[in-house]
């Protein structure tokens, strides 16, 4: 566990952000204790661990702690972290998630939650489109993927978050010229209108 705090210190995370990472690591080491023992960790072990979430926020960040453990220490492990790879969404995230740092300044924490919502749009927008190009957004798709997330948002500064991220995604494909227009100025709509305040009502 020391290499790894000094791996997140190294990255620049915040102490708060790098306990709830080690907190992560040491769930999965416990679980794949009672598989393998003191034994390298084969994917099956990995696999199953990541099974046990059903939900995308708690594996999303399972899957980023198991990479960090896989960086600092590959010798423990007979196994990638599929999850991470197999995406094809996942170099667009990269770069997103390389916007996030380096243009808007976000710390880690902060950065996690945006990502985690522009994953979310993409989930969306690939589930209701699929086949589809990014080039082929429109203003239309945007108003259905906010009214899909406020839907499943139970307070107003949960629906003013996630029509936030989803407005800094937007504008993150506009500036790395995924996108010829700025659709984030749709969700700056939504927002200066209070949209959000009649989410419960929508189906």
């Amino acid at each position: 566990m020391d290499r790894l705090a000094e791996h997140f210190f190294t990255l620049g995370y915040k102490r708060a952000s790098a306990k709830i990472y080690l907190s992560r690591i040491a769930r999965f080491s416990q679980f794949a204790a009672t598989r393998c023992g003191p034994m390298p960790i084969h994917q099956d072990v990995v696999d199953s661990y990541l099974s046990t979430f059903t939900t995308d926020s708690p594996r999303i960040g399972a899957v980023s702690a198991l990479g960090h453990a896989l960086r600092v220490a590959p010798e423990r492990f007979i196994a990638s972290v599929p999850s991470v790879d197999a995406d094809p969404d996942n170099p667009l995230l990269a770069s997103f998630s390389d916007y996030l740092r380096r243009v808007r300044g976000l710390e880690p924490k902060t950065r996690e939650g945006v990502l985690l919502g522009g994953r979310r749009f993409l989930d969306w927008f690939r589930h209701h489109h699929p086949g589809q190009d990014l080039e082929a957004l429109a203003a239309e798709h945007v108003l259905a993927a906010v009214e899909h997330r406020l839907s499943l948002s139970a307070t107003s500064s949960s629906r003013t978050a996630a029509t936030s991220h989803i407005r800094t995604f937007l504008r993150f494909l506009y500036w790395a010229g995924h996108h010829r227009q700025d659709l984030a100025r749709v969700a700056d709509a939504l927002l200066a209108f209070g949209t959000f305040a009649a989410a419960p009502c929508m189906g």
